[in-house]
Protein backbone atom coordinates (compact mmCIF):
# COMPACT_ATOMS: atom_id res chain seq x y z
CA UNK A 1 0.00 0.00 0.00
CA UNK A 2 1.44 3.43 -0.45
CA UNK A 3 1.27 6.26 1.50
CA UNK A 4 1.30 9.84 1.83
CA UNK A 5 0.55 11.53 4.31
CA UNK A 6 0.27 15.45 3.63
CA UNK A 7 -0.98 18.47 6.29
CA UNK A 8 -3.09 21.08 5.48
CA UNK A 9 -4.26 23.39 8.61
CA UNK A 10 -3.58 20.85 10.57
CA UNK A 11 -5.37 18.70 9.10
CA UNK A 12 -3.61 15.52 7.67
CA UNK A 13 -4.71 14.44 4.38
CA UNK A 14 -4.42 10.60 3.44
CA UNK A 15 -3.30 9.96 -0.43
CA UNK A 16 -3.71 6.21 -0.35
CA UNK A 17 -3.00 3.41 -2.72
CA UNK A 18 -5.32 0.52 -2.27
CA UNK A 19 -5.62 -0.72 -5.77
CA UNK A 20 -2.75 -3.22 -5.66
CA UNK A 21 0.20 -4.37 -3.11
CA UNK A 22 3.53 -3.55 -4.94
CA UNK A 23 1.98 -4.18 -8.51
CA UNK A 24 3.38 -3.55 -11.50
CA UNK A 25 2.65 0.36 -12.70
CA UNK A 26 -0.45 0.13 -15.17
CA UNK A 27 -2.78 3.08 -16.78
CA UNK A 28 -5.46 1.21 -14.77
CA UNK A 29 -3.57 1.28 -11.64
CA UNK A 30 -3.21 5.02 -11.91
CA UNK A 31 -6.51 5.67 -12.93
CA UNK A 32 -7.99 3.81 -10.09
CA UNK A 33 -5.82 5.87 -8.02
CA UNK A 34 -6.93 9.24 -9.10
CA UNK A 35 -10.23 8.60 -8.67
CA UNK A 36 -9.83 7.53 -5.08
CA UNK A 37 -7.36 10.35 -4.00
CA UNK A 38 -8.37 13.65 -6.36
CA UNK A 39 -10.77 14.54 -3.36
CA UNK A 40 -8.02 15.23 -1.26
CA UNK A 41 -6.28 17.55 -3.29
CA UNK A 42 -6.03 20.85 -1.49
CA UNK A 43 -7.39 23.65 -4.04
CA UNK A 44 -6.36 27.21 -2.12
CA UNK A 45 -3.04 27.56 -3.96
CA UNK A 46 -4.61 25.43 -7.56
CA UNK A 47 -4.62 27.15 -11.06
CA UNK A 48 -7.57 28.13 -12.64
CA UNK A 49 -6.79 28.43 -15.71
CA UNK A 50 -3.63 26.47 -16.07
CA UNK A 51 -4.12 22.74 -16.82
CA UNK A 52 -2.57 21.55 -13.85
CA UNK A 53 -2.53 17.30 -12.95
CA UNK A 54 -5.09 16.05 -11.30
CA UNK A 55 -3.21 14.61 -8.50
CA UNK A 56 0.52 14.32 -7.83
CA UNK A 57 3.78 14.99 -9.50
CA UNK A 58 3.87 17.02 -12.89
CA UNK A 59 6.71 18.14 -15.55
CA UNK A 60 7.34 18.34 -19.37
CA UNK A 61 4.95 18.68 -21.46
CA UNK A 62 4.51 16.20 -23.96
CA UNK A 63 2.96 15.30 -27.61
CA UNK A 64 1.08 18.76 -27.88
CA UNK A 65 -0.58 18.49 -30.72
CA UNK A 66 -3.89 19.20 -33.45
CA UNK A 67 -4.66 15.43 -33.98
CA UNK A 68 -8.30 13.32 -34.33
CA UNK A 69 -10.09 16.87 -34.22
CA UNK A 70 -8.74 17.72 -30.82
CA UNK A 71 -5.79 19.81 -29.40
CA UNK A 72 -3.84 17.24 -26.81
CA UNK A 73 -1.52 18.05 -24.09
CA UNK A 74 0.66 14.99 -22.39
CA UNK A 75 2.84 15.27 -20.10
CA UNK A 76 5.55 13.78 -17.87
CA UNK A 77 3.06 12.61 -14.40
CA UNK A 78 3.59 10.53 -11.55
CA UNK A 79 0.53 10.61 -9.74
CA UNK A 80 1.41 8.19 -6.80
CA UNK A 81 3.68 11.32 -5.08
CA UNK A 82 4.45 14.96 -5.40
CA UNK A 83 8.04 13.87 -6.18
CA UNK A 84 9.60 13.02 -9.26
CA UNK A 85 9.21 9.14 -9.84
CA UNK A 86 8.28 6.57 -12.38
CA UNK A 87 6.83 8.87 -15.49
CA UNK A 88 3.36 7.89 -16.78
CA UNK A 89 1.78 10.45 -19.57
CA UNK A 90 -0.42 12.15 -18.33
CA UNK A 91 -3.18 13.49 -20.59
CA UNK A 92 -5.84 16.55 -21.21
CA UNK A 93 -7.65 17.94 -24.37
CA UNK A 94 -8.84 21.39 -25.00
CA UNK A 95 -11.01 23.32 -27.73
CA UNK A 96 -9.73 26.91 -26.75
CA UNK A 97 -6.22 26.36 -24.51
CA UNK A 98 -7.98 27.60 -21.40
CA UNK A 99 -10.00 24.94 -20.27
CA UNK A 100 -8.61 21.48 -19.84
CA UNK A 101 -10.23 18.45 -19.77
CA UNK A 102 -8.91 15.56 -18.24
CA UNK A 103 -8.85 12.47 -20.52
CA UNK A 104 -6.88 9.64 -18.62
CA UNK A 105 -3.28 8.59 -18.04
CA UNK A 106 -2.53 7.86 -21.75
CA UNK A 107 0.76 5.38 -20.95
CA UNK A 108 2.45 3.79 -18.11
CA UNK A 109 5.92 1.93 -17.40
CA UNK A 110 4.17 -1.92 -17.82
CA UNK A 111 6.43 -2.79 -20.54
CA UNK A 112 10.08 -4.60 -19.98
CA UNK A 113 11.88 -1.92 -22.05
CA UNK A 114 10.14 1.07 -20.19
CA UNK A 115 10.25 -0.52 -16.77
CA UNK A 116 11.61 2.72 -15.22
CA UNK A 117 10.22 5.38 -17.08
CA UNK A 118 8.30 6.57 -20.17
CA UNK A 119 10.07 9.47 -20.49
CA UNK A 120 9.15 12.60 -22.46
CA UNK A 121 7.75 12.90 -26.04
CA UNK A 122 5.92 14.06 -28.99
CA UNK A 123 2.45 13.29 -30.71
CA UNK A 124 1.65 13.30 -34.87
CA UNK A 125 -1.42 12.53 -36.54
CA UNK A 126 -0.72 10.13 -39.75
CA UNK A 127 -4.08 8.15 -41.72
CA UNK A 128 -6.88 8.99 -38.76
CA UNK A 129 -4.30 7.74 -36.06
CA UNK A 130 -2.98 9.30 -33.22
CA UNK A 131 1.03 8.38 -32.70
CA UNK A 132 2.84 9.16 -29.66
CA UNK A 133 6.62 8.58 -29.37
CA UNK A 134 8.43 8.58 -26.42
CA UNK A 135 11.80 7.74 -24.36
CA UNK A 136 11.74 4.12 -23.19
CA UNK A 137 14.11 3.75 -20.22
CA UNK A 138 15.16 0.54 -18.63
CA UNK A 139 18.66 0.62 -16.62
CA UNK A 140 20.87 2.81 -17.97
CA UNK A 141 19.31 2.57 -21.89
CA UNK A 142 17.32 5.32 -22.99
CA UNK A 143 15.33 4.15 -26.66
CA UNK A 144 12.72 5.66 -28.35
CA UNK A 145 9.29 3.90 -28.81
CA UNK A 146 5.76 4.17 -30.04
CA UNK A 147 2.47 3.85 -29.27
CA UNK A 148 -0.53 4.43 -31.27
CA UNK A 149 -4.36 5.03 -30.64
CA UNK A 150 -7.37 5.11 -33.33
CA UNK A 151 -9.41 7.45 -31.01
CA UNK A 152 -6.78 9.72 -29.01
CA UNK A 153 -7.82 8.19 -25.64
CA UNK A 154 -6.75 4.76 -25.15
CA UNK A 155 -2.81 3.61 -26.82
CA UNK A 156 -1.42 0.28 -27.86
CA UNK A 157 2.37 0.66 -27.11
CA UNK A 158 4.30 -1.17 -30.80
CA UNK A 159 7.73 -1.03 -28.40
CA UNK A 160 10.88 0.53 -29.85
CA UNK A 161 11.61 1.93 -33.52
CA UNK A 162 14.85 3.44 -32.18
CA UNK A 163 17.57 1.55 -30.56
CA UNK A 164 20.48 3.43 -28.79
CA UNK A 165 22.69 0.39 -29.83
CA UNK A 166 21.85 1.58 -33.37
CA UNK A 167 23.35 5.26 -32.47
CA UNK A 168 26.48 6.14 -34.73
CA UNK A 169 29.96 6.02 -32.84
CA UNK A 170 30.23 9.16 -30.24
CA UNK A 171 26.13 9.45 -29.24
CA UNK A 172 26.12 8.12 -25.50
CA UNK A 173 23.47 4.97 -25.42
CA UNK A 174 22.56 6.65 -22.12
CA UNK A 175 21.67 10.50 -22.72
CA UNK A 176 19.67 9.70 -25.80
CA UNK A 177 15.63 11.43 -25.17
CA UNK A 178 12.71 13.67 -25.81
CA UNK A 179 12.20 12.38 -29.70
CA UNK A 180 10.12 15.20 -31.28
CA UNK A 181 8.26 14.25 -34.29
CA UNK A 182 7.41 16.56 -37.77
CA UNK A 183 6.34 16.10 -41.01
CA UNK A 184 8.21 18.32 -43.85
CA UNK A 185 8.76 17.07 -47.40
CA UNK A 186 6.49 14.26 -47.67
CA UNK A 187 8.96 12.84 -44.86
CA UNK A 188 9.39 12.12 -40.97
CA UNK A 189 11.41 13.41 -38.96
CA UNK A 190 12.65 13.33 -35.43
CA UNK A 191 14.76 15.51 -33.41
CA UNK A 192 16.09 13.99 -29.82
CA UNK A 193 18.40 15.43 -27.28
CA UNK A 194 21.80 13.45 -27.14
CA UNK A 195 25.12 13.73 -25.63
CA UNK A 196 28.42 13.51 -27.61
CA UNK A 197 31.30 11.05 -26.34
CA UNK A 198 33.04 14.20 -25.35
CA UNK A 199 30.49 15.38 -22.89
CA UNK A 200 28.68 17.91 -25.09
CA UNK A 201 25.01 18.13 -25.69
CA UNK A 202 23.52 17.86 -28.67
CA UNK A 203 20.67 17.34 -31.19
CA UNK A 204 20.69 14.81 -33.52
CA UNK A 205 18.26 14.24 -36.33
CA UNK A 206 16.11 11.29 -37.85
CA UNK A 207 14.25 10.43 -40.95
CA UNK A 208 11.48 7.88 -41.90
CA UNK A 209 8.73 7.46 -44.95
CA UNK A 210 6.41 5.31 -42.09
CA UNK A 211 7.06 6.37 -38.44
CA UNK A 212 8.20 2.97 -38.31
CA UNK A 213 11.84 2.76 -39.54
CA UNK A 214 14.20 5.68 -38.43
CA UNK A 215 17.32 6.36 -40.29
CA UNK A 216 20.19 8.85 -38.76
CA UNK A 217 21.03 11.79 -40.62
CA UNK A 218 23.04 13.95 -38.96
CA UNK A 219 23.90 16.21 -35.95
CA UNK A 220 22.10 19.28 -35.81
CA UNK A 221 23.04 21.07 -32.90
CA UNK A 222 26.25 21.00 -31.64
CA UNK A 223 28.62 23.91 -30.00
CA UNK A 224 31.45 24.60 -27.54
CA UNK A 225 29.01 26.84 -24.79
CA UNK A 226 30.27 25.34 -21.51
CA UNK A 227 27.20 23.26 -19.81
CA UNK A 228 26.86 20.69 -18.15
CA UNK A 229 24.08 18.32 -19.78
CA UNK A 230 22.74 17.70 -23.02
CA UNK A 231 20.21 19.65 -24.97
CA UNK A 232 16.92 18.27 -23.54
CA UNK A 233 13.17 18.37 -25.57
CA UNK A 234 14.26 19.91 -28.90
CA UNK A 235 11.22 21.69 -30.68
CA UNK A 236 10.74 22.87 -33.90
CA UNK A 237 8.64 25.22 -36.63
CA UNK A 238 9.11 26.87 -39.15
CA UNK A 239 7.84 30.71 -39.51
CA UNK A 240 8.12 33.65 -42.25
CA UNK A 241 10.50 31.30 -44.25
CA UNK A 242 12.90 30.42 -41.43
CA UNK A 243 12.71 27.51 -39.22
CA UNK A 244 13.14 27.92 -35.64
CA UNK A 245 15.19 24.90 -33.19
CA UNK A 246 13.86 24.93 -29.71
CA UNK A 247 16.13 23.47 -27.20
CA UNK A 248 16.36 23.29 -23.46
CA UNK A 249 20.33 22.79 -23.10
CA UNK A 250 21.23 21.96 -18.81
CA UNK A 251 24.29 23.92 -17.51
CA UNK A 252 24.75 27.32 -19.74
CA UNK A 253 27.02 29.18 -18.05
CA UNK A 254 24.96 32.47 -16.37
CA UNK A 255 25.33 35.96 -17.93
CA UNK A 256 23.40 39.09 -16.43
CA UNK A 257 20.74 39.38 -18.35
CA UNK A 258 20.39 35.47 -19.59
CA UNK A 259 20.45 32.03 -18.15
CA UNK A 260 20.42 32.78 -14.76
CA UNK A 261 18.79 29.19 -14.30
CA UNK A 262 20.87 26.42 -13.88
CA UNK A 263 18.58 24.73 -16.92
CA UNK A 264 17.43 27.04 -19.58
CA UNK A 265 15.38 27.11 -22.80
CA UNK A 266 16.29 28.51 -26.06
CA UNK A 267 15.37 29.27 -29.39
CA UNK A 268 17.50 29.34 -32.52
CA UNK A 269 16.64 31.00 -36.08
CA UNK A 270 17.69 29.96 -39.17
CA UNK A 271 17.74 26.73 -41.97
CA UNK A 272 17.77 23.41 -41.16
CA UNK A 273 18.93 20.81 -44.17
CA UNK A 274 16.90 17.71 -43.77
CA UNK A 275 18.87 16.01 -45.72
CA UNK A 276 22.37 16.55 -43.50
CA UNK A 277 20.50 17.47 -40.61
CA UNK A 278 22.93 20.67 -40.42
CA UNK A 279 21.46 23.77 -38.91
CA UNK A 280 22.68 27.20 -40.01
CA UNK A 281 21.63 29.59 -37.25
CA UNK A 282 21.30 33.40 -37.51
CA UNK A 283 19.98 34.56 -34.14
CA UNK A 284 18.97 33.02 -30.70
CA UNK A 285 18.05 34.02 -27.53
CA UNK A 286 16.57 32.94 -24.26
CA UNK A 287 13.16 32.27 -24.73
CA UNK A 288 11.44 33.56 -20.55
CA UNK A 289 13.53 35.75 -19.22
CA UNK A 290 11.95 34.06 -15.71
CA UNK A 291 12.37 31.46 -12.73
CA UNK A 292 9.95 28.80 -13.54
CA UNK A 293 10.00 27.99 -17.48
CA UNK A 294 11.33 24.78 -18.77
CA UNK A 295 10.30 22.13 -21.40
CA UNK A 296 8.75 24.14 -24.24
CA UNK A 297 7.05 22.67 -27.09
CA UNK A 298 4.82 24.04 -29.38
CA UNK A 299 2.34 23.05 -32.28
CA UNK A 300 0.94 24.43 -35.40
CA UNK A 301 -2.67 25.33 -35.07
CA UNK A 302 -5.08 24.62 -38.24
CA UNK A 303 -5.43 28.18 -38.80
CA UNK A 304 -1.71 28.90 -39.40
CA UNK A 305 -1.01 29.75 -35.86
CA UNK A 306 2.27 28.05 -34.07
CA UNK A 307 1.44 27.91 -29.84
CA UNK A 308 4.13 26.92 -27.36
CA UNK A 309 3.37 24.98 -24.03
CA UNK A 310 5.90 24.75 -20.72
CA UNK A 311 6.66 23.07 -17.63
CA UNK A 312 5.97 26.35 -15.23
CA UNK A 313 8.11 25.34 -12.80
CA UNK A 314 12.10 24.18 -12.51
CA UNK A 315 14.24 21.70 -11.18
CA UNK A 316 15.93 21.65 -7.95
CA UNK A 317 13.62 24.00 -6.49
CA UNK A 318 11.47 24.08 -3.32
CA UNK A 319 7.68 23.14 -4.53
CA UNK A 320 5.01 24.35 -1.81
CA UNK A 321 2.21 22.66 -3.46
CA UNK A 322 3.69 19.26 -2.61
CA UNK A 323 1.93 19.50 0.91
CA UNK A 324 -1.29 20.62 -1.27
CA UNK A 325 -1.33 17.08 -3.34
CA UNK A 326 0.44 18.44 -6.24
CA UNK A 327 3.30 19.98 -7.99
CA UNK A 328 3.79 21.36 -11.05
CA UNK A 329 1.64 23.31 -13.45
CA UNK A 330 1.91 24.55 -17.39
CA UNK A 331 2.09 27.80 -19.05
CA UNK A 332 -0.90 30.07 -20.28
CA UNK A 333 0.05 28.69 -24.08
CA UNK A 334 1.51 31.11 -26.33
CA UNK A 335 1.62 32.31 -30.07
CA UNK A 336 4.60 32.76 -31.74
CA UNK A 337 6.08 35.11 -34.07
CA UNK A 338 9.25 35.90 -35.72
CA UNK A 339 9.81 39.97 -35.58
CA UNK A 340 13.08 41.46 -36.61
CA UNK A 341 14.44 37.84 -36.95
CA UNK A 342 13.70 37.48 -33.15
CA UNK A 343 11.02 35.20 -31.02
CA UNK A 344 8.11 37.36 -30.07
CA UNK A 345 5.37 35.75 -27.75
CA UNK A 346 1.88 37.12 -27.33
CA UNK A 347 -0.59 35.20 -24.85
CA UNK A 348 -3.27 33.24 -26.92
CA UNK A 349 -6.29 35.19 -28.35
CA UNK A 350 -8.67 32.62 -26.61
CA UNK A 351 -8.12 33.93 -23.08
CA UNK A 352 -10.24 37.24 -24.04
CA UNK A 353 -13.20 35.46 -24.27
CA UNK A 354 -12.49 35.16 -20.35
CA UNK A 355 -12.61 38.93 -19.75
CA UNK A 356 -14.84 40.05 -16.93
CA UNK A 357 -15.59 43.32 -14.96
CA UNK A 358 -13.11 45.82 -17.31
CA UNK A 359 -11.58 48.88 -15.45
CA UNK A 360 -9.88 51.29 -16.68
CA UNK A 361 -7.61 54.35 -15.98
CA UNK A 362 -5.59 56.94 -18.76
CA UNK A 363 -3.38 59.41 -17.90
CA UNK A 364 -2.46 58.92 -13.73
CA UNK A 365 0.67 60.43 -13.07
CA UNK A 366 2.44 58.93 -9.96
CA UNK A 367 5.09 58.69 -7.14
CA UNK A 368 5.15 57.25 -3.66
CA UNK A 369 2.53 54.21 -3.12
CA UNK A 370 -0.11 54.48 -5.36
CA UNK A 371 -3.20 52.52 -5.27
CA UNK A 372 -6.14 52.66 -8.25
CA UNK A 373 -9.82 51.12 -7.29
CA UNK A 374 -11.34 48.19 -8.99
CA UNK A 375 -7.21 47.43 -9.63
CA UNK A 376 -6.88 44.43 -7.73
CA UNK A 377 -7.46 40.24 -7.74
CA UNK A 378 -5.19 36.92 -7.93
CA UNK A 379 -7.26 36.15 -11.04
CA UNK A 380 -6.67 38.72 -13.47
CA UNK A 381 -4.89 40.14 -16.52
CA UNK A 382 -3.91 43.87 -16.38
CA UNK A 383 -2.62 45.87 -19.11
CA UNK A 384 -0.45 49.08 -18.03
CA UNK A 385 1.88 51.07 -20.81
CA UNK A 386 4.13 53.53 -18.27
CA UNK A 387 6.09 56.93 -18.70
CA UNK A 388 9.40 56.84 -16.77
CA UNK A 389 8.96 60.09 -16.73
CA UNK A 390 11.99 61.91 -14.52
CA UNK A 391 12.15 58.94 -12.09
CA UNK A 392 14.81 56.30 -11.79
CA UNK A 393 12.61 53.50 -12.08
CA UNK A 394 9.02 52.08 -11.12
CA UNK A 395 7.78 48.99 -9.55
CA UNK A 396 4.70 46.90 -9.58
CA UNK A 397 3.48 45.06 -6.78
CA UNK A 398 0.96 42.40 -7.05
CA UNK A 399 -0.38 39.38 -4.68
CA UNK A 400 0.69 42.27 -1.87
CA UNK A 401 -1.13 41.66 1.32
CA UNK A 402 0.17 43.60 4.35
CA UNK A 403 3.48 42.52 4.76
CA UNK A 404 4.06 40.13 1.07
CA UNK A 405 3.73 40.60 -2.19
CA UNK A 406 5.78 40.75 -5.64
CA UNK A 407 7.58 42.92 -7.54
CA UNK A 408 8.45 43.94 -11.20
CA UNK A 409 10.60 46.63 -11.50
CA UNK A 410 11.78 48.67 -14.62
CA UNK A 411 15.04 50.56 -14.50
CA UNK A 412 15.42 53.43 -17.02
CA UNK A 413 19.17 53.86 -16.73
CA UNK A 414 19.72 50.07 -18.38
CA UNK A 415 16.54 49.43 -19.50
CA UNK A 416 15.74 46.39 -18.06
CA UNK A 417 12.87 44.50 -15.86
CA UNK A 418 13.61 42.86 -12.89
CA UNK A 419 11.13 40.52 -10.97
CA UNK A 420 11.71 39.94 -7.36
CA UNK A 421 9.59 37.39 -5.34
CA UNK A 422 11.72 37.65 -2.05
CA UNK A 423 9.16 39.31 -0.34
CA UNK A 424 6.50 36.86 -0.80
CA UNK A 425 7.17 35.42 2.65
CA UNK A 426 7.65 31.95 1.18
CA UNK A 427 11.20 30.55 1.30
CA UNK A 428 12.10 28.44 -1.72
CA UNK A 429 15.33 26.70 -2.23
CA UNK A 430 17.21 25.92 -5.47
CA UNK A 431 20.20 24.50 -7.54
CA UNK A 432 23.16 25.10 -5.51
CA UNK A 433 25.09 26.51 -8.74
CA UNK A 434 21.84 29.43 -9.17
CA UNK A 435 22.47 32.65 -7.45
CA UNK A 436 19.16 32.59 -6.22
CA UNK A 437 15.77 31.11 -6.05
CA UNK A 438 14.06 34.89 -6.41
CA UNK A 439 15.37 37.79 -8.41
CA UNK A 440 15.84 37.20 -12.23
CA UNK A 441 16.08 40.46 -14.70
CA UNK A 442 15.88 40.97 -18.21
CA UNK A 443 17.25 43.36 -20.82
CA UNK A 444 14.72 45.19 -23.59
CA UNK A 445 16.17 46.65 -27.11
CA UNK A 446 15.42 50.38 -27.70
CA UNK A 447 14.79 52.60 -24.77
CA UNK A 448 12.31 55.82 -25.05
CA UNK A 449 11.40 56.04 -21.30
CA UNK A 450 8.23 53.89 -22.19
CA UNK A 451 7.30 50.64 -21.50
CA UNK A 452 3.82 48.35 -21.78
CA UNK A 453 3.19 45.14 -19.46
CA UNK A 454 0.92 42.35 -19.81
CA UNK A 455 0.10 40.88 -16.46
CA UNK A 456 -1.68 37.46 -15.99
CA UNK A 457 -1.85 36.24 -12.55
CA UNK A 458 -3.82 33.25 -11.44
CA UNK A 459 -3.64 32.17 -7.29
CA UNK A 460 0.17 31.39 -7.47
CA UNK A 461 1.17 32.26 -10.94
CA UNK A 462 2.32 35.21 -12.49
CA UNK A 463 3.33 35.47 -16.03
CA UNK A 464 4.85 39.08 -17.85
CA UNK A 465 4.62 40.42 -21.54
CA UNK A 466 7.00 43.06 -22.36
CA UNK A 467 6.48 45.53 -25.03
CA UNK A 468 3.95 43.80 -27.48
CA UNK A 469 6.64 40.25 -26.07
CA UNK A 470 9.33 41.02 -26.87
CA UNK A 471 10.47 39.72 -23.34
CA UNK A 472 8.46 37.64 -21.41
CA UNK A 473 9.06 36.03 -17.70
CA UNK A 474 7.11 33.69 -15.50
CA UNK A 475 7.03 33.22 -12.04
CA UNK A 476 5.35 31.11 -9.41
CA UNK A 477 4.62 33.19 -6.29
CA UNK A 478 3.55 31.62 -2.83
CA UNK A 479 2.57 33.92 -0.25
CA UNK A 480 1.07 33.48 3.04
CA UNK A 481 -1.19 36.25 3.02
CA UNK A 482 -3.04 35.32 0.24
CA UNK A 483 -2.87 39.31 -0.89
CA UNK A 484 -5.09 40.51 -4.11
CA UNK A 485 -3.67 43.62 -3.67
CA UNK A 486 -1.81 45.86 -7.05
CA UNK A 487 -0.01 49.19 -6.13
CA UNK A 488 2.45 51.28 -8.20
CA UNK A 489 5.60 53.22 -7.39
CA UNK A 490 8.23 55.82 -8.59
CA UNK A 491 11.25 56.41 -7.32
CA UNK A 492 13.57 59.69 -7.92
CA UNK A 493 10.87 61.46 -9.40
CA UNK A 494 7.35 61.30 -11.32
CA UNK A 495 5.94 58.13 -13.65
CA UNK A 496 3.14 58.30 -15.38
CA UNK A 497 0.55 55.37 -16.16
CA UNK A 498 -0.20 56.21 -19.90
CA UNK A 499 -2.81 53.72 -19.61
CA UNK A 500 -4.00 50.45 -17.94
CA UNK A 501 -6.75 48.26 -18.29
CA UNK A 502 -7.30 45.65 -15.85
CA UNK A 503 -10.15 42.25 -16.14
CA UNK A 504 -10.67 39.44 -13.78
CA UNK A 505 -10.10 36.18 -15.55
CA UNK A 506 -13.08 33.88 -14.94
CA UNK A 507 -13.70 30.35 -15.96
Amino acid sequence: MIHEHLHENNNERVFSDTSRNNAEFTVERAEEYIRENKGNVAFERRLTYHATPPVGWTNDPNGFCFAVGKYHLFFQFHPYSTEWGPMHWGHFVTEDFIEWQWVKTAIAPDEEYDKDGCFSGSSIEKDGKQYIFYTAVCGDRQNQAEAVSEDGVAFEKKGIVISSDKLPEGCSVHDFRDPYVFRKNEKYHMLCGSKASDGDGQVVLFESDNLDSWRFVGVVRKDDKPKSGIYECPSFFTAMGKDVLITSPQGYVTEKYRYGNVNSSIYSVGQLDLNTGVFTAESEDEIDGGLDFYAPQTLAAPDGRIIMTAWMQMWGRTMPTASDGWAGSFILPRELYLKYGKLYQSPVKEIEKYRRNGVFYKNVSFGEHTALNGVSGDKIELNVTFSIGNAEKIEVRFFEGENEYASLFYSGSDNSVTFDRSKAGTEISCDPKEKDAYVRSVKLSGNDGEISMRIFLDVTSSEVFINGGEKVVTNNVYTNEKGKGVSFRAYGGEAKILFLEKYDIEL
